[in-house]
């Protein structure tokens, strides 16, 4: 019954905190502190209200600004998932409004939260910033990326990075995109369930980058606060209240491990 009554918790913030404010690009003061968040795929925008609700229901004083990436109708997964192509260019255009507002904002301290199949475009939205570090601390929650995918030029541009692995993530990350692929278009489980792992042919140059990279794995004690394991666990409104701001200052409360696996 924890799980259910959770996953009903779930939704009930989700549909109050859409009710409250909608989905406006922009909320709170941008000034100081921004969080730019990436959903994933059909359209939902979980991620945005979620981490949201967090911050202002913990009484953090962060705007956010929501990247909307996805095609189509809402709940049109299949084609968010499978046209890399037009991720590609998602991610570039990502990468113009990042750079574009560290411009017209200097002072303002910039992090990247995605979700699912919204990391891989935030990852190549990094990417197209070629190297510059624009952003303070980048959060890919439950990435659909392959595990060997090479993030070295993503993690040029950041000072720290956070993987968030579930091994019980088996449903989306491991038969579904064994079977749809993940967001770079490789089929098998994804690093959200098992990790990074160190790609083929990494210079010692790029693996020295991967030392920005660390992954919090789930326990069966974040079941308390709202994470059963499963695809959606990580933007449980009550988990993110707790540990979102820490992770963004580098100061994580959960446990952290190496972010690679050889």
């Amino acid at each position: 019954m924890g799980m259910l009554t959770h996953r009903a918790a779930f939704i009930a913030a989700y549909f109050a905190e859409r009710s409250r404010q909608g989905l406006p690009e922009v909320v709170g003061p941008t000034d100081r502190e921004v969080v730019f968040i990436v959903d994933g795929v059909g359209g939902f925008q979980a991620a945005p209200l979620m981490v949201r609700r967090a911050l202002i229901d913990g009484g953090h004083n962060l705007g956010t600004m929501c990247f909307d990436w996805q095609f189509g109708l809402w709940g049109e997964i299949w084609t968010d998932l499978m046209w890399y192509r037009r991720n590609r260019v998602m991610g570039a255009r990502l990468a113009r409004k990042i750079a574009s507002f560290c411009r017209d904002n200097p002072k303002t301290r910039v992090h990247l939260f995605a979700v699912s199949a919204g990391t891989g475009v935030a990852v190549f939205a990094l990417e197209s910033l070629r190297r510059r570090r624009l952003i303070d601390t980048l959060v890919l929650a439950c990435p659909a990326l392959s595990p060997t995918y090479n993030l070295s030029a993503a993690l040029q541009c950041v000072r720290r990075c956070y993987a968030l692995i579930s091994t019980g993530d088996r449903v989306v990350l491991g038969l579904g995109t064994r079977l749809f692929g993940t967001v770079d278009r490789r089929f098998g489980r994804a690093a959200g369930l098992v990790g990074f792992h160190r790609p083929e042919g990494l210079s010692a140059a790029d693996a020295a980058v991967y030392e920005k990279l660390r992954s919090i794995h789930w326990s069966p004690e974040l079941r308390g606060e709202g994470h059963y394991g499963g695809h959606a666990g990580w933007v449980s409104a009550r988990l993110l209240r707790r540990h979102l701001v820490p992770m963004l200052r580098g100061e994580p409360l959960l446990p952290v491990r190496p972010g690679m696996v050889d």
